[in-house]
């Protein structure tokens, strides 16, 4: 069985059609799985995240004290209970002066400050970025950003060994029976949407004056990509303070697993501002809002963009890399 894309590359010598073998299987239960042919092509030499671990500049010290920065298992575990139980540093210092933990517990920090300051030696994933946003309108305060690389979000998600087996990297159909009447839409990988995006790059993707970029087949993969943002108040009795938080996953990631929001598929990618616009005019200030928004968001997902142009080499969870295209699949909004 045959299956042709309809794909031709049209050159000043030659036109050259891509008619590529099709993959059909059939599952447990019977039905019809059609992938991609030849979506993506496994290189070699990519980094798992223990290569990434050992490259940490505190390696040497964890070879020699497994649980540096701390000094033991127990002095780990008071520490990782403290560190993850949210509470205030206040709340931390007045457990840490207790007796019963000065006298049963020889710890390494005795204040939170000490404890965060061991917190920092520990390998880190992608790091707050912080910026200005300028504007020609008039606010209250200056506007502030805080966000992440994307494309290191992308690629921590990407490489995340708890996704190994939990991940799909190339499209797929599938039908109940041979005859393909009826199709079976489960992850986002099965979608049309995948499909078509997977066809794209395999054309021409970008001609200008200088530069030809053409697609080669069997090589790049579609890496889809899923925002997340809502207003959240933090606090409605003493100030009223909200956030707007802007998360970010991956659509290859199976469904049921990033639907659980304790895996923390989901990771958070910026605080996006909340200005208040001082104008002439009240309606014009929700506007205003609406159009840095917009702003903030061009700036945070720059790197993605051109990862979608141009693609990007990333590791997976096993270290093989794929030539990946970062395409904003969907955009979910007031969760």
């Amino acid at each position: 069985m045959d299956f042709d894309l309809g794909l031709t590359w049209e050159g000043d010598d030659y036109c050259q059609s891509l008619s590529p073998p099709i993959s059909v299987a059939v599952d447990s239960l019977g039905r019809v799985l059609v992938t991609f042919p030849c979506a993506a092509k496994i290189f070699e030499g990519g980094d798992t995240f223990l290569t990434c671990f050992e490259l940490d500049p505190y390696s040497v010290c964890q070879h020699l004290v497994p649980f540096y920065p701390f000094a033991n298992l127990d002095d780990w575990r008071v520490a990782n209970f403290s560190l993850t139980s949210g509470l205030s540093m206040r709340a931390l210092n007045k457990f840490l002066s207790l007796k019963a933990v000065h006298k049963n517990m020889p710890l390494s920090f005795w204040m939170a400050k000490d404890l965060h300051v061991h917190a920092e030696l520990l390998p880190s994933g992608p790091r707050w970025k912080f910026q200005i946003i300028p504007t020609m309108h008039s606010t209250k305060e200056a506007i502030q950003l805080y966000f992440w690389d994307a494309f290191d979000c992308v690629k921590a998600l990407f490489n995340h060994p708890f996704f190994e087996d939990k991940m799909d990297f190339t499209p797929f159909q599938l039908f109940t029976t041979a005859e393909c009447l009826m199709w079976v839409f489960m992850e986002w990988m099965s979608s049309d949407g995948a499909w078509d995006m997977q066809v794209s790059i395999w054309t021409l993707h970008g001609i200008n004056s200088q530069t030809l970029v053409v697609q080669v087949p069997g090589v790049s993969m579609v890496c889809g990509v899923i925002l997340s943002s809502d207003k959240t108040n933090i606090t409605n009795m003493c100030g009223s303070r909200v956030a707007h938080p802007l998360l970010i996953s991956l659509a290859i990631i199976k469904m049921k697993v990033r639907n659980k929001a304790l895996l923390h598929t989901f990771l958070l990618l910026a605080l996006m501002p909340i200005p208040q616009f001082i104008h002439l005019v009240p309606r014009m200030c929700l506007v205003l809002q609406e159009c840095l928004f917009h702003q903030c968001l061009n700036i945070i997902l720059k790197p993605l963009k051109q990862a979608a142009c141009f693609g990007r080499m990333m590791s997976d969870p096993v270290g093989n890399l794929w030539y990946c295209f970062t395409h904003l699949v969907s955009y979910i909004v007031h969760t």
